[in-house]
């Protein structure tokens, strides 16, 4: 799992946040929410453009061969 380390006054911001705090990349676009309470990301809307959920469609959509990830790890390990 990938790790992310915050900076002290990031930790500090979370802390002290009554409730939801958006989670945004340099460009101000929103990666996900954390939540207070529970501490994980929480999302609230698609972070998904349009584009990329029409793509991920026609992939779904596809006929051609998928692999499962015990097969994936099988050949990475061959």
């Amino acid at each position: 799992m990938t790790q992310i380390r915050l900076t002290p006054e990031q930790v500090s911001a979370l802390e002290q946040a009554g409730g939801s705090v958006a989670i945004c990349r340099p460009d101000g676009s929103v990666v996900g929410w954390f939540s207070s309470k529970s501490r994980f990301l929480v999302p609230k809307e698609n972070p998904f453009t349009a584009e990329e959920i029409a793509e991920a469609e026609r992939e779904a959509a596809s006929t051609k061969k998928r692999y499962t990830t015990q097969e994936v790890l099988e050949h990475a390990r061959s």
